[in-house]
């Protein structure tokens, strides 16, 4: 199979998505060497042309943008698409083959994928992050009023993992949107509700993404201004959360 073989297909992130999404993901540092071995390491996961898309960057970033590609390229193989290059777009997103959508994260330790058919499953954004790292300074920077609200009526014990749940779903509705309009966003342009404000109760479960501003994405086909808002899910595992969405596809809206 080669080295996407590294990743493992992941039916807990697939889940995330509507039924024909496909999701892999791979834990721990893939290309095991010291600094002065990440050249060769890389050369060796990574086609010609990936390379010469990455060979200036930093060595974090080439270990990140390795994990990723392989987590990629085993969920592409699902889908009957192999010896594929997928390279970075100018603005570093990634150029899926032609009607392919997905979406890459990777964060300390751990990176994943998910790609489908798009019109199967729509813009696809998929965001891990780390629990740990998402220190509470960092929290007025990423949540808007109401939720940062909802988080100091919480217990003190669940307030990180929710913290880290209003990144990781904001990061993946970001991503998918961004796809289809072109258009960036900062941290304040939506908000994150979760049933009951009980996410750091659970492993698992949905949220929902509700515009604070009007959006690009909403003046699409099938997105108009009164729509209420967009439908996610998330996991918590191990040390992490996961998020995924998929906008977009007569198929995409997760009930």
């Amino acid at each position: 199979m080669g080295p996407a073989s590294q990743a493992q297909f992941s039916e807990p992130l697939s889940r995330l998505f509507p039924a024909g999404a496909i999701a892999a993901e791979l834990s721990g540092d893939v290309l095991g060497v010291p600094a002065d071995g990440v050249t060769l390491a890389a050369q060796s996961l990574l086609t010609a042309s990936e390379w010469r898309s990455i060979e200036h960057c930093s060595e974090l970033r080439i270990r990140a943008f390795v994990a990723g590609r392989l987590c990629a390229k085993r969920a592409l193989q699902r889908l009957g698409i192999e010896g594929f290059s997928l390279l970075p777009a100018p603005d570093r997103q990634p150029c899926w083959p032609a009607g392919v959508t997905g979406s890459i994260t990777h964060t300390g330790g751990y990176a994943a994928a998910v790609v489908g058919h798009s019109a199967e499953v729509g813009s696809l954004g998929l965001d891990s992050e780390r629990v740990a790292d998402l220190e509470e300074r960092l929290w007025p920077q990423i949540c808007a009023a109401a939720e940062l609200g909802a988080l100091q009526a919480m217990p003190i014990e669940q307030r990180a993992r929710v913290a880290a749940l209003c990144f990781a779903a904001k990061e993946a509705f970001y991503k998918a949107q961004f796809a289809l309009s072109g258009e960036p966003l900062t941290f304040q342009a939506v908000r994150i509700e979760w049933p009951a404000m009980g996410a750091g109760n659970s492993d698992g479960g949905m949220f929902a993404i509700q515009p604070l501003q009007p959006l690009r994405i909403q003046q699409r086909a099938g997105h108009a201004a009164s729509r209420p808002g967009w439908t996610g899910r998330y996991r918590f595992h191990a040390d992490y959360v996961s998020a995924g969405i998929a906008l977009e596809a007569r198929t995409a809206r997760i009930e």
